[in-house]
């Protein structure tokens, strides 16, 4: 009987381990087919990336480029981002909404010239100002080296070197202010040199020309001229992290100092009653005023403050202060160049003019006649 009752046991427990087996197969098996139902899915994905209207779909998304990797990021990287998601340094200007680049390696931000952004106009309008004088800058050489004093040729020269300068730093800065904040700061510094830079040739050439007669107030203007330049300029370098207002206000009051050699030789000359200030104020005027115009609308903000987010890319303040600019400068190329200095200025020396530099004179009026 016990032998019988033993035997029952081991058989029930023999029952227990295979129902206990059996389970752990049922789990597995369920774990197997879960695993080949995620494996069959992921088959399902790959196969359907292959598909060529997976590919057509990523094409047009991401401009044929591969759906990850370094061009993936360069395409993030080309798309122009609204005001609030610009780059704080380029956040200057609140009335323009839209256009504006992201912090671009430099590859980028050469290859950005050829955008249509907010900085386009800004780019090309100086770039073809450049181009400009660079002809113009050959049309001079070859007149002055035909017709012109040395001292003529020094001027002018100089007064082309400065322009092109302007032009060429107003370029780069626009083209590279969206590297990052220190560049921007940087780039900035180079613009701010270039316009420093074109003020200083068109106050040494009105001071040459104006002076003609007085080597000693025509000394103490180049003098005076130079230092300010000099002092402007050192509120300029980067690493003194001088605020951008007190620049822009440096090289604004270093405008405006131009203002007192021009009043000093109008009255040194007679005022209005005088033939060679009825000759030159005109042209000094005319260029103050397209500057003080520029600088005004540059200042307030005009016209995109009247009319938020609609000259974005076209028309904005900084567009028409760069067109006003290079008006300026062309202007007064053509007004205190050799050109209009030759013949005019020489006239009335002959007849009005400095007893000693007469001689002078008539050489210069014989060589413009000829």
């Amino acid at each position: 009987m016990m032998q019988n009752l033993a035997i029952l046991a081991d058989v029930q427990e023999i029952n227990h381990n295979k129902i206990d087996k059996g389970l752990c197969n049922d789990t597995n098996s369920h774990v197997s087919i879960n695993s080949n139902k995620k494996s069959q899915k992921e088959n399902k994905i790959n196969s359907l990336k292959e598909n060529d209207v997976f590919k057509k779909c990523q094409n047009e998304q991401y401009g044929n480029k591969s759906f990850d990797g370094e061009d993936y990021e360069y395409e993030k990287l080309r798309q122009l981002c609204s005001y609030d998601d610009a780059p704080v340094h380029l956040k200057h200007n609140p009335y323009i909404r839209d256009g504006y680049r992201k912090e671009l390696p430099t590859v980028l931000c050469i290859e950005s010239i050829f955008w249509w952004t907010n900085e386009t106009i800004n780019i090309w309008s100086h770039l073809f100002g450049w181009i400009l004088f660079l002809c113009i800058s050959y049309t001079d050489i070859k007149f002055l080296s035909e017709h012109a004093s040395y001292v003529d040729k020094i001027i002018v020269g100089c007064l082309l070197f400065c322009f092109q300068m302007c032009l060429i730093l107003s370029t780069v800065y626009h083209t590279f202010s969206c590297r990052s904040a220190k560049d921007y700061s940087c780039f900035l510094s180079f613009d701010l040199f270039g316009i420093a830079l074109s003020l200083l040739a068109i106050f040494i050439s009105g001071i040459y020309y104006a002076f003609w007669c007085q080597n000693t107030l025509r000394n103490f203007y180049v003098f005076s001229v130079c230092i300010i330049f000099t002092a402007a300029m050192i509120l300029q370098l980067p690493w003194l992290n001088i605020d951008d207002n007190v620049k822009m206000v440096a090289l604004l009051g270093w405008a405006i100092y131009g203002i007192v050699p021009t009043c000093h030789w109008y009255f040194e000359m007679g005022g209005t009653e005088s033939q060679m200030v009825q000759l030159f104020i005109p042209r000094v005027i005319g260029m103050y005023l397209l500057t003080g115009i520029a600088f005004l609308i540059y200042a307030a903000r005009i016209p995109e403050r009247w009319f938020v987010g609609k000259m974005d890319y076209f028309g904005h303040s900084h567009n028409w202060w760069h067109f006003l600019v290079l008006l300026a400068l062309y202007y007064w190329h053509n007004s205190a160049d050799v050109y209009f200095s030759g013949i005019m200025f020489a006239l009335y020396m002959i007849e009005n003019g400095c007893i000693e530099d007469r001689h002078k004179c008539y050489q210069l009026l014989y060589k413009e006649i000829q």
